[in-house]
């Protein structure tokens, strides 16, 4: 099979007349440009050019190549800028699968600084259960998740880091008895219904630790699929609940009060999940970058 480097030399000196002068365009020499011919000549099996006083002179045989090996010349062109442009980040896809949790509270500040500095660049965000369950890691770039949430299965090439540690905090209705206390004792939480997510959230994760670990087992409870949910539980009276001070911080709208508990063990730690740096694109690099240095946003 003939290579490009052939062809396009086939097609350097149809166009400049002469074996040196389609070597000086190439920055090659003379006697590689004549091996390429060599080849490629006895790959068709006829003569592909003819050599005159003034240069050299396609057959029949070299003139019929010429339409098709300009044609290659401007995909092989069209590849390069592609790859140039992908290389600059001026073009490309990046491709992130995130809890819903992640995605609406964690992710928008870095996401927003990486569109500021990468405008050519695609996002793709596939957040929620269905997107989680059904994700496939290779055509995945990195996954965001909380807690003990059960990952798709991923190569061995993907490595799972800490991500984004924060606050627990108390969240009550607006009149509660509990509504700005400071110190309050988890067997005082104990009595009171609460509201929480599913298994496998980072809070309820944290918060089911520290009760096992106090031996406190909560009686009443609502158990809700998402944060906003617990939001407007909450707000609508039916119990306490525990979120992250981030996620409280982003919702004002929320007509909820808060309390401190007293020392405890919870921490509300996320995860992501990423390529070994050899397997990463330019791009995801970037973005981990940027993610892994939340001075970046300042």
């Amino acid at each position: 099979m003939a290579d490009d480097e052939q062809l396009l030399s086939l097609l350097a000196i149809a166009e400049h007349g002469s074996i040196s002068a389609a070597a000086e365009h190439l920055h090659r020499g003379q006697s590689a440009i004549s091996e390429r011919l060599r080849k490629l000549t006895e790959l068709v099996g006829e003569p592909l050019y003819t050599r005159e006083i003034n240069g050299v002179k396609l057959t029949q045989a070299g003139a019929v190549l010429i339409p098709d090996i300009e044609r290659l010349r401007r995909v092989l062109r069209d590849i390069d800028s592609i790859i140039r442009r992908r290389q600059r980040l001026m073009e490309g896809e990046l491709n992130i699968v995130s809890t819903s949790l992640i995605a609406n509270y964690y992710l928008p500040p870095f996401l927003t600084r990486f569109r500021q500095q990468y405008p050519g660049i695609n996002l793709y965000i596939k957040s929620g259960e269905r997107y989680w369950k059904d994700a496939a890691a290779g055509e995945v770039d990195v996954f965001f998740y909380e807690g003990d949430s059960d990952l798709p299965e991923l190569p061995d090439y993907f490595k799972s880091v800490p991500w984004q540690d924060n606050e627990i905090v108390i969240v009550t209705p607006l009149q509660h008895p509990l509504a700005g206390r400071q110190e309050v004792s988890f067997e005082e939480v104990e009595s009171y219904p609460i509201i929480w997510r599913e298994p496998g959230s980072a809070v309820r994760g944290a918060i089911e630790k520290e009760f096992r670990r106090r031996g406190i087992v909560p009686r009443h409870f609502i158990e809700v699929a998402d944060i906003e949910s617990v939001g407007t539980m909450i707000n609508a009276n039916l119990g306490i609940g525990f979120m992250s001070k981030r996620v409280l911080d982003k919702r004002s709208d929320w007509q909820v009060a808060t309390a401190t508990l007293e020392s405890h063990q919870m921490v509300c730690l996320n995860f992501m999940a990423a390529p070994q740096p050899d397997r990463r694109s330019i791009m995801l690099q970037k973005f981990l970058e940027m993610i892994e240095n939340p001075e970046y946003l300042t």
